[in-house]
C-alpha cells in the first residue's frame, strides 16, 4: 500500500476529531460485571471524553475493532448515551485497512474538513507516515485520566 502523507494545520478553524478506541479506553476489562460477560463502560472515563469534548467541540469517529460489528456499535452507543454522549456526536468509523494508524490517515485523506485530531488508544500504532504527536496513549486499566483529558484537551485547541 502507498503511503498517505499530509500536511495539518492544528491553528485552523475546521472540524475537530477524536479516533476513540474503546478497550482500555472508555472500557475497562476489570470492570466487568461479576453477573455477566457484558463490557461495562467506565463512567469516569466517560465523563472525561464528554468534557473533552465541550471544551473542544469535537467530534468522534469510531477507530476500535468494535466498529466492526454492528451488535457491538448498538451497544457502545447504548453506553455512550447512557454518559450524555449521543450518536449525533460520531460522525464515522475509519476503514479496515492492515493497521490501525493507515485507517486513521485514510480517513483523514478522505475528510480535509478536519483540521485538528488526537487518536485516543491503549495500544502504540506501526504506520511510518503517523504525525505520533497526534496519538495520546492511556494505560488499559485506568483509560481516559484527568491528565489525559488534559493533554487532549490543549491538542485540539491547539
Amino acid at each position: 500500500m502507498k503511503p498517505i502523507c499530509m500536511i495539518f494545520d492544528f491553528r485552523g478553524n475546521g472540524m475537530k476529531v477524536i479516533f476513540l478506541d474503546v478497550d482500555g479506553v472508555v472500557c475497562l476489562h476489570e470492570k466487568k460485571n461479576d453477573w455477566n460477560d457484558d463490557e461495562i463502560f467506565d463512567q469516569d472515563c466517560c465523563r472525561r471524553l464528554k468534557e473533552i469534548m465541550q471544551e473542544t467541540g469535537c467530534k468522534l469517529v469510531l477507530s476500535s475493532s468494535w466498529r466492526l460489528f454492528p451488535e457491538s456499535v448498538r451497544y457502545a452507543l447504548k453506553q455512550f448515551r447512557e454518559c450524555g454522549i449521543e450518536r449525533e456526536d460520531f460522525i464515522g468509523k475509519t476503514p479496515l485497512l492492515d493497521e490501525r494508524g493507515q485507517e486513521i490517515m485514510a480517513y483523514l485523506k478522505r475528510h480535509p474538513e478536519i483540521h485538528s485530531f488526537v487518536a485516543l488508544d491503549d495500544e502504540m500504532f506501526d504506520c511510518d507516515v503517523f504525525p505520533y504527536d497526534r496519538l495520546v496513549l492511556t494505560e488499559t486499566n485506568r483509560g481516559i485520566t484527568e491528565l489525559i483529558k488534559d493533554v487532549c484537551i490543549e491538542k485540539l485547541n491547539g
